[in-house]
């Protein structure tokens, strides 16, 4: 039988290259995400590729959506074995604290903060029934340090999903569950395109192994911190970084 994994905002940049990752290891891939053009394209691509893959559409915005997407899975297939909260706004880069929108705020940590904690209050009852789970939060460097170019909603939505994240591990280590977050640098992604507003890879010689991250790079952490290989590692917000915080 095949593991279930649900990734969330898995139709785009690190999310879709967990899906594959994943589909890579023979688990049913389940992508969790608002576009469902996308969703479809991405689970198409998948199965194209020989995994196996579904999609729901969601408004992780909506904490109604949230607990009817979490009903639905655990309906179809009883179990889930991991879980990515990968879905993920950048809110309004290159923006100073006092000028930064207090909507924009709201948003950023509606989408960064609440909606993988909705997931994962979701999530952790059937882990704990199952005695085994784990969840990985893609957090960002911006969870360790300022982030100069995300600005104070995206830093502070990251810090506080590295706290949810710990918080969690505390709680639920006891059963068997393991929750832990990865906190990439830049990474060759859409979103980060749309941030930055140039060559990415401009932003490579700011990485002391002197080039940016590709999405693949994360997703291989991100199943490490899944799989068995990790199983004493539970609580800890991983840099993917090239370097930067040595």
């Amino acid at each position: 039988m095949k593991k279930i994994v649900v990734v969330t905002g898995g139709n785009s940049g690190i999310g879709e290259a967990c899906a594959f990752r994943f589909a890579l290891e023979d688990y049913h891939v389940v992508i969790c995400a608002r576009r469902e053009n996308l969703n479809r394209e991405v689970v198409q691509r998948v199965r194209a590729a020989g995994g196996s893959a579904e999609q729901f559409m969601v408004d992780l915005r909506d904490a109604t959506a949230i607990a009817k997407l979490f009903d639905a899975i655990t309906m179809r297939h009883s179990r889930i074995d991991s879980l990515v909260n990968c879905a993920g706004i950048e809110g309004t880069p290159f923006v100073s604290f006092e000028a930064y929108p207090d909507e924009v705020f709201d948003d950023v940590m509606a989408i960064n903060v609440k909606a993988p904690w909705l997931c994962m209050k979701r999530v952790l009852p059937l882990m704990r029934e199952q005695r085994s789970g784990t969840i990985v939060n893609v957090a960002s460097l911006a969870g360790l340090r300022a982030s100069v170019t995300g600005g104070v909603g995206y830093t502070a939505s990251k810090h506080a999903l590295v706290g949810v994240t710990k918080s969690a591990a505390r709680e639920y280590a006891v059963h068997q569950v393991r929750v832990n977050a990865v906190c990439p640098a830049f990474v060759r992604t859409p979103m980060a395109q749309s941030v930055v507003g140039c060559d990415i890879d401009q932003y490579g010689p700011s990485h002391p192994i002197n080039r940016v991250c590709e999405k693949n790079e994360v997703a291989d952490v991100v199943y490490w911190l899944c799989s068995d290989q990790s199983s004493f590692v539970t609580g800890v917000a991983i840099p993917v970084d090239g370097g930067v915080l040595a």
